[in-house]
């Protein structure tokens, strides 16, 4: 595990966030997370986050990263030309390779943050892999920058899920979900290591919206 802090905002920040306004929080909280008391928040360049008012993320001094988990993946029955079934099962080679990669894309958008073996006043972050769904795109300019296909529109839709926790008391924070479309051979090839620069995006917004929060 990583325990890292607020690094200088690195030019891919810039490329995912610069069409994106200042986040806003609605007044209510949202249906879904009435419980925990977390608010929608708008305009943070994720598909759905959601944020407890006053949560405060910049103010904690450490980030502990679990394992990007994806075994439970939802992997829709669709294949691509050219592909078969096993393409696309989570098989734990895959597994490992996209927690690594993960790990990779967390270390060096969260690169000044310390490494201290220290949980306390922690933010703790959970990333899951939700739902993998390959189909075929019209619109070849919304894949992913660094999409390995952008020519080709065989695609796959990769959903995420974040969340954020306070370490000392366990209380859920924040919750932010995404879902961005890559071309299929970004998956497909090398276990879904080439799923690096998705992986890196992601990384690099939520540090962005976790420091300045």
């Amino acid at each position: 595990m990583k325990y890292l802090v607020r690094s200088a905002a690195c030019l891919f920040v810039v490329i995912v966030i610069s069409a994106c306004s200042a986040p806003s929080i609605d007044e209510q909280p949202a249906q879904e997370f009435a419980v925990e008391g977390l608010h929608s928040v708008s305009a943070t360049g994720f598909e759905k986050a959601y944020v407890l008012p006053g949560a405060n993320l910049a103010d904690y001094g450490a980030v502990v990263f679990e394992p990007f988990r994806s075994a439970e993946a939802d992997v829709t029955g669709t294949t691509v030309t050219g592909t078969n079934r096993r393409d696309w099962q989570m098989t734990p080679a895959r597994q490992v390779k996209l927690s690594q990669a993960w790990g990779d894309a967390t270390g060096h958008a969260f690169r000044d943050y310390p490494r201290e073996e220290t949980r306390e006043q922690g933010l703790r972050v959970e990333a899951e892999l939700t739902r993998i769904s390959p189909g075929r795109s019209s619109n070849t300019s919304a894949l992913t920058v660094g999409s390995a296909s952008s020519a080709n529109r065989d695609v796959v839709n990769v959903s995420v899920e974040f969340r954020l926790f306070d370490e000392a008391s366990g209380q859920l924070l924040a919750v932010v979900r995404d879902r961005q479309a890559i071309g299929a051979l970004q998956w497909t090839r090398a276990a879904g290591v080439d799923m690096a620069n998705l992986l890196n995006s992601w990384a690099a917004l939520l540090h962005t919206r976790i420091s300045e929060h």
